[in-house]
């Protein structure tokens, strides 16, 4: 907390309070509760108001002490995150390790799983490779199609980046589900090739 040392203890409690977003109301009932022998009189939620206004008691005290409370706040979570990054960082690296020393094993499927592991992280996991029969692929509607047609391929069809030919064997594939005569040929479809 801030110093404030010309602030009574029930001014303190106020300031406190209010920053935590309590209303008058319960600011009032707090001091009440806690601070019943600093006054004769009893606070209200509108002498708690005044104390707030432009020209209240706590007004600058108040700003000054939303800032300071702000700025602790903001260094707390700065500390807080740095923290947590490297905490994150340690424990990376020891699991790293851990899958390293688990290659040593002399149980053959832990080696095997630590190294796919491994491999997974470094290289990325192997792409899928879907099997589809003839039958099956005339039988998928022209979206389901499209969406097996590489990602890269995909792209250059729609900005027509393809030749004239490359082009209508792929519409052709994609409205049948057939192969165009003469088949697909890689070529067709190489960076080199587009136009």
């Amino acid at each position: 907390m801030p110093k404030i040392k010309h602030l009574s203890e029930y001014h303190k409690r106020a300031l406190e309070l209010k920053y935590k977003g309590h209303s008058y109301e319960s600011i009032a009932d707090d001091l009440n509760r806690k601070a019943p022998k600093s006054r004769k009189a009893k606070f209200t939620e509108q002498s708690v108001k005044d104390w707030f206004k432009e020209a209240g008691t706590l007004y600058e005290t108040y700003r000054i002490y939303e800032d300071e409370m702000d700025q602790i706040h903001i260094e707390t979570m700065n500390i807080v995150r740095r923290a947590g990054a490297r905490i994150r960082e340690q424990n990376f690296r020891l699991a790293n390790e851990m899958l390293v020393a688990l290659m040593g094993s002399a149980n053959d499927s832990v080696k095997m799983s630590a190294i796919r592991e491994i491999l997974d992280r470094v290289e990325g996991k192997p792409k899928e490779t879907i099997h589809v029969n003839p039958e099956e692929l005339e039988q998928l509607s022209v979206e389901d199609r499209w969406l097996m047609v590489p990602y890269e391929i995909r792209l250059a069809l729609s900005r027509d980046q393809y030749k004239s030919e490359s082009t209508e064997k792929a519409d052709h594939w994609l409205a049948t589900g057939r192969p165009p005569k003469g088949g697909f040929k890689k070529q067709d479809y190489a960076n080199d090739q587009s136009v």
